[in-house]
């Protein structure tokens, strides 16, 4: 998952339109379009949908790759709180909501790092880097999730202490309490 992760990662930097791939503003561009026609509010609005698209794409990251609004250790699903009703279940609510929010900041905040770092593509070296190395990658990614599945490869998942049941629920009972 960890080459899938930046397979996402770089993708998704593209897909909001963030240095290095920002192809929507090439050098002799900067200054038409959206940077002459709109001032004020209206220049505001097209860069808050810009770092929307980028809280978005990092909340989409979040879920898929760094356990969602769960932390490193389920200290909540441990002491309980998560299971029960009243204000011990909202309190864990929130403290899922604050870790979501915080990993996904941090996703933005590490999309603004590499947009201050690295310099503008050319649009042959950000076909280059899509074709040749994003697209193969990911399919020899799924062909390997595929076959992993297929030939029923062991997984870290396996080694449970609660061997009475599927593997499904190991990551699952931290969510889900099996009663």
């Amino acid at each position: 998952t960890f080459c899938v992760f930046w397979i996402f990662f770089t993708c998704a930097t593209a897909s909001v339109n963030r240095a290095p791939f920002d192809l929507a503003e090439a050098e002799s561009e900067l200054v038409a379009g959206f940077h002459t026609e709109y001032s004020g509010l209206r220049w505001s609005f097209f860069f808050m949908a810009e770092y929307g698209s980028m809280f978005l794409v990092s909340g989409l990251g979040v879920i898929l790759f760094f356990g969602g609004w769960n932390g490193p250790i389920p200290i909540m699903h441990i002491i309980g709180w998560a299971d029960s009703g009243g204000l011990t279940g909202y309190l864990a609510n929130l403290a899922g909501c604050v870790n979501f929010m915080l990993k996904a900041t941090v996703g933005v905040t590490v999309m603004i790092w590499i947009r201050w770092t690295l310099p503008r593509l050319r649009i042959d070296q950000v076909i280059t880097t899509c074709l040749k190395y994003c697209v193969p990658i990911a399919a020899i990614c799924f062909l390997g999730a595929l076959a992993w599945e297929a030939l029923d490869i062991p997984s870290p998942n396996d080694l449970d202490l609660m061997s009475s049941q599927p593997k499904s629920t190991v990551r699952e009972n931290w969510v889900v309490p099996t009663r």
